[in-house]
């Protein structure tokens, strides 16, 4: 039995042996087609050599169709490209591709490390020249010289791409950007967030929330009657933060970025339109707010999402947009006074945006989504048509998150310029300023009674919150953890000069 099963295996073999060999013409011939490159690389057996000498799986049909040009274009300008032959190298590509669209000085501007770089029309950053000579990269491909970050283009009212450079938090829904407006940019983001996630991220604030601030001095004002929090370090903020510039294309950078600014909107409550970006003219910081001018730094985006769906209002309004696909032609905002303060709109024109017979754009609070909006144009100038607001919530409340994303490292802190002299006071002697907790936990501020010495508990701020302060001049305030008297880790005594401004709380600082 043994050697008939051996005589049954060797003819077997025998039968296959033959078989491939009668084979062999064929997949000579399968083999010499496979051999054959596509022009501008070299065939080796089934693969495809690039300039750099790595291979390319012909199966792999997203990395094996070679370029030879391509469409390059300025940052966001997508109605103006220009075809040019592709370098063996990314920097000399870079070079020229800023040469061919006048970027200025482009041996500094466009320098290999000075921070240029090219991305493509999904937001996906070129990391190699094969990205370009394989189809991986998406033309047309944007030149952002090294002043710069990388703008969305809008394209064409309704246009909807699918970001390449940010993961959703569910794969089977991916992250959507959708056109809504060319000037100001606006853009609809799907699916931004999971509904697990906005859940979370309500519930470890919902008792955190009072009354919102605004402007530089953090002032209580009837154009905004929201409440809000800061959710700076948690997992879900770091999460959503990282997330938020992965969809800009920007390398996450903290110096870049503010905290989580979580809202909540109660029926009737609204927050008038204004801009985000911090007016030069009256406020001051370390440096300058004016991003064209000696390295200057201000708000450059702002992404706002929904973390719940309102039944009716609440919806975030763009007056000045004349671009969107449901204008009528018809003005949502009137002239105005002349020379109008940037942000500025008045009252009937406010009331007259959210009313749903006007044809202003206005983004929807839906659950998971955001709205991306640019508060300065592609070359870094500041938007005045970038004015927007909080609709008042009819039915319902509304939860949301807003995040600034600033264009440079901030050098310090801001604060409102005035024309009062410096050292000046309120006639009653009043001295007016915020304090902001950067302790990194939370802290009891303490007024210090001027002959006992005895610590009378003013309020308890929570790490990256602000409070509004009322004092005199020499009044000392002295901080401690959150529930104790001491040790006192912070202390500061009031002065004329502290009048309008926003003081920093940190740890060790006496």
């Amino acid at each position: 039995n043994e050697r008939r099963a051996m005589a049954a295996g060797e003819a077997s073999f025998g039968a296959r042996a033959f078989a491939l060999l009668a084979a062999l013409p064929v997949l000579w011939v399968l083999l010499s087609s496979i051999n054959a490159s596509p022009d501008g690389g070299e065939g080796i057996g089934n693969a495809v050599v690039d300039v750099r000498g790595n291979t390319c799986r012909l199966g792999d049909h997203q990395r094996c169709t070679l370029r030879d040009s391509l469409n390059f274009a300025m940052n966001a300008d997508f109605e103006n490209t220009t075809e040019l032959t592709l370098e063996q190298d990314l920097d000399a590509m870079l070079l020229s591709a800023c040469r061919a669209l006048g970027v200025e000085d482009p041996e500094l501007n466009c320098a290999p490390g000075s921070g240029a770089r090219l991305v493509d029309s999904k937001g996906s950053r070129v990391m190699f020249i094969e990205d370009l000579i394989f189809e991986k990269s998406v033309p047309p491909i944007y030149v952002v010289p090294r002043w710069l970050h990388f703008v969305w283009p809008t394209v064409e009212i309704g246009h909807v791409v699918e970001p390449t450079n940010v993961v959703s938090a569910d794969p089977e829904n991916p992250i959507k950007l959708k056109t809504l407006s060319h000037l100001p940019r606006v853009f609809q983001i799907k699916n931004f967030m999971s509904s697990k996630e906005a859940a979370q991220l309500i519930e470890q604030n919902r008792d955190k929330i009072q009354r919102s601030t605004v402007g530089a001095t953090a002032t209580y004002d009837k154009t905004r009657t929201s409440s809000n929090t800061w959710d700076i370090s948690t997992t879900l903020a770091k999460r959503f933060k990282k997330r938020a510039f992965d969809l800009l294309a920007m390398d996450h950078d903290v110096r870049l970025e503010d905290g989580l600014q979580v809202l909540n909107y109660k029926p009737g409550q609204y927050y008038k339109p204004h801009v985000d970006w911090l007016n030069p003219e009256t406020e001051d910081m370390v440096g300058n707010l004016v991003p064209t001018v000696n390295n200057g730094t201000n708000r450059f985006a702002t992404v706002f999402f929904y973390l719940n769906s309102v039944e009716a209002g609440g919806h975030t309004v763009f007056p000045r947009s004349v671009s969107h696909g449901s204008f009528d032609g018809n003005k949502v905002m009137r002239d105005g006074p002349k020379n109008p303060p940037p942000g500025y709109i008045s009252d009937r024109d406010a009331a007259w945006a959210c009313n749903t017979s006007s044809s202003a754009l206005r983004s929807e609070p839906i659950a998971g989504d955001a709205v991306l909006f640019y508060n300065q144009l592609p070359d870094s100038v500041l938007d005045h048509e970038s004015l927007h607001g909080g609709c008042p919530v009819i039915e319902g409340e509304k939860w949301a998150v807003n995040l600034w994303i600033w264009n440079r490292p901030r050098a310090g802190s801001f604060r409102a310029k005035t024309n009062k002299a410096k050292g000046a006071q309120k006639k009653n002697g009043q001295i007016s300023f915020n304090l902001f907790n950067q302790a990194g936990r939370a802290a009891d501020i303490h007024w210090v009674h001027p002959e006992s010495g005895d610590l009378q508990k003013i309020s308890t701020i929570e790490a990256e919150d602000k409070l509004g302060m009322n004092s005199y001049n020499t009044h000392t305030f002295v901080a401690t953890d959150k529930g104790t008297k001491s040790p006192r880790w912070w202390t500061h005594v009031v002065s004329p000069k502290d009048e309008g401004i926003q003081i920093v709380v940190k740890y060790g600082d006496k």
